[in-house]
């Protein structure tokens, strides 16, 4: 298993990578839409959900892969009527033709004390 690293995407507190490969396979830990030195949420969802990708291309790069990799993401989201359609439109974008797997479900206490991100994913890629 080898831990991956990037000083381009937020770092978690404690003993949690931002993602582990074995294999082929990349397992990104939870992934927040914060900006990487400052840990600031952006104002608004859409942009929260274009940091969020950012994030993760940054992740899946260090890694040695790219968002065509993805195979599934799972998504929490804060308020899931309110904000999927943003985060919806940064998907489409960001994903293009390519269409992981996913599942979303609604949580209203998720992340850092003192944040209020609106979205979390946790997602896996395989390299090969």
């Amino acid at each position: 298993m080898r831990i991956i690293h990037t000083d381009a995407a937020p770092s978690h507190s404690g003993p949690v990578p931002q993602a582990v490969e074995a294999g082929g396979w990349i397992y990104v830990s939870a992934l927040f839409g914060a900006d990487p030195r400052t840990h600031e949420i952006p104002a608004d969802a859409r942009a929260e959900a274009e940091q969020l990708f950012t994030n993760l291309a940054a992740i899946l790069a260090a890694a040695g892969a790219d968002l065509t990799a993805v195979v599934r993401v799972g998504i929490v989201m804060r308020g899931l009527q309110r904000d999927r359609p943003a985060f919806n439109e940064v998907w489409k974008q960001r994903f293009g033709d390519h269409r992981p797997a996913r599942s979303a479900i609604e949580s209203t206490d998720f992340g850092r004390a003192g944040e209020s991100p609106r979205f979390m994913i946790e997602v896996t890629a395989y390299r090969g």
